[in-house]
């Protein structure tokens, strides 16, 4: 079993221009500048397989994830990562990892379909 919490932060332009008529003058628009905060707490079933100093792993993983943004409000919905990925072992209990996961997330009424890339270090005890 694994316990998965992440947290993202990020920002996006956008700008909207609303339609006017030919020649009624220049296109005036409302840009909006949205930063963003997101928390996923995921848990769920990890298989694993140890072939010399490699270790590779699948997970499907379920829960929660709650996002913020400035003046758009918040919302919590459900989440789901699938993925997997290798372990390279360094030392007995020190590897290094390299992971990829589809996340899925359904914030404000939409789905959202996200990759998660991540690598570092992992301390087996």
């Amino acid at each position: 079993m694994v316990a998965d919490v992440s947290e993202h932060f990020g920002n996006a332009s956008s700008c909207v221009f609303p339609v006017q008529p030919a020649g009624s003058g220049p296109e005036q628009g409302f840009c909006s500048n949205v930063i963003s905060h997101e928390e996923n707490f995921l848990f769920g079933p990890r298989v694993s397989v140890s072939v010399r100093k490699f270790r590779p792993f699948a997970e499907a993983l379920f829960g929660g994830g709650h996002v913020n943004t400035n003046g758009f409000g918040s919302d919590t919905s459900f989440a789901t990562a699938l993925g997997g990925g290798l372990d390279c072992k360094i030392i007995p209990p020190v590897a290094w990892r390299f992971q990829g996961d589809y996340v899925q997330t359904r914030f404000f009424g939409a789905t959202q379909d996200n990759v998660r890339l991540s690598t570092g270090i992992v301390f087996r005890f």
